[in-house]
């Protein structure tokens, strides 16, 4: 079936954080994070714009790619090294927040405090990762639904087992539905009941994009919903751009949580 590329979409994921449900006290969190893009402008509009970043300033090339990892780029390993030169970090910061700024995209975040998850679900524990992305996958197919569009998702590999566990726990999604969406809805809005998946080498530039907001986002959503305390800076300030112009929103009242961003296990009440 022909779909004009104006009305097909993609959702890119990564994350912060590990999936695990051991050792809770020191890898509390889990935040995925979300770019919803036109697979066309992602191709012909983010992708160079990225390539130009990275070769201007870190020597990208198709012989000798780099990929922007947030964690390397913090520790300034090669060839991020050169971050540590003032002038060229600015001019990073600069060109990555208007990229963040100007590009079209949705963004979605759904984070969880593990420890939380298991002190609230004692018998049922479902895997943090899995809860993060069907909290993802619903608010997705209902935007897509809303606007009368179509799309696929695609997300980083993180290796042959958790893949695989993964790919069943979209399929069981997409032939069940979720709890606030039917099937027949994800089967019309969704191309795919297979989910895509590309490894880091892979170069795609909205995962690198999503990489960059993960910490920062998970960093707000824990001062917002978990106390946490929140020290500004590069990462806020693009955390700022996404609260003003990119986190999907509700539609009627403009709201934000729950929709842009969901923080899990809902509390009581909320």
């Amino acid at each position: 079936m022909f779909v004009h590329p104006s009305k097909r979409y993609r959702l890119y994921i990564d994350e912060t954080g590990t999936q695990t449900l051991k050792q809770t006290g020191i890898d509390r969190y889990l935040c995925l994070m979300a770019v919803v893009m036109r697979v066309d402008i992602h191709d012909k509009v983010l992708t160079p714009r990225l390539q130009d970043i990275k070769t201007d300033l870190f020597g990208h090339s198709p012989t000798s790619p780099v990929i922007l990892h947030r964690r390397d780029m913090v520790k300034r390993e090669p060839p991020f090294d050169i971050l540590e030169d003032e002038r060229v970090a600015f001019e990073f910061n600069t060109r990555w927040a208007a990229l963040v700024r100007e590009s079209q995209y949705i963004a979605m975040a759904s984070a969880i405090d593990k420890h939380a998850h298991l002190e609230k679900y004692k018998v049922w524990q479902y895997d943090p990762y899995h809860y993060c992305l069907e909290c993802l996958l619903e608010r997705y197919v209902k935007w897509l639904n809303r606007h009368g569009f179509v799309g696929d998702v695609l997300v980083e590999s993180r290796g042959k087992g958790p893949d695989k566990r993964l790919k069943a726990a979209y399929k069981r999604f997409y032939i069940n539905g979720g709890d606030h969406l039917s099937a027949s809805v994800i089967h019309a809005r969704l191309t795919s009941g297979e989910l895509k998946l590309a490894m880091k080498q892979e170069d795609v530039a909205a995962h690198q994009l999503a990489d960059s907001l993960a910490h920062p986002t998970l960093k707000y959503m824990r001062g917002k919903y978990d106390g946490a305390t929140v020290i500004d800076g590069f990462g806020q300030q693009l955390v700022k751009v996404l609260l003003q112009h990119r986190l999907a929103r509700h539609p009627k009242t403009d709201e934000i949580d729950g929709w842009g961003l969901k923080w899990l296990p809902r509390k009581t009440g909320a």
